[in-house]
């Protein structure tokens, strides 16, 4: 399937940020939506993982994995709230 909801990449997540994150809050920086990581749309048939808003498909956050290295672009994000 090409796409799937972030919970597909939970591990991926928890992996870069050390906390489970598909119940943190975020906000799309484009139409304003807010909600749960989880309900993100996740495209991971590409380079990459690629995360897009369920409201209006714009990507909110890419990441992609090198030998030694994850490079993340969270620029459609107003926010991604992480607990302590």
């Amino acid at each position: 399937e090409l796409m799937l909801d972030a919970n597909s990449v939970a591990g991926v997540l928890q992996e870069i940020f050390g906390v489970e994150m598909t119940a943190s809050p975020t906000e799309c920086a484009n139409c304003g939506a807010e909600g749960e990581v989880g309900t993100l749309l996740a495209f991971t048939q590409a380079p990459g993982i690629v995360l897009r808003c369920p409201s209006c498909e714009s990507v909110i956050l890419r990441i992609t994995r090198t030998p030694d290295s994850y490079y993340l672009d969270a620029r459609g994000a107003v926010y991604l709230r992480l607990a302590r």
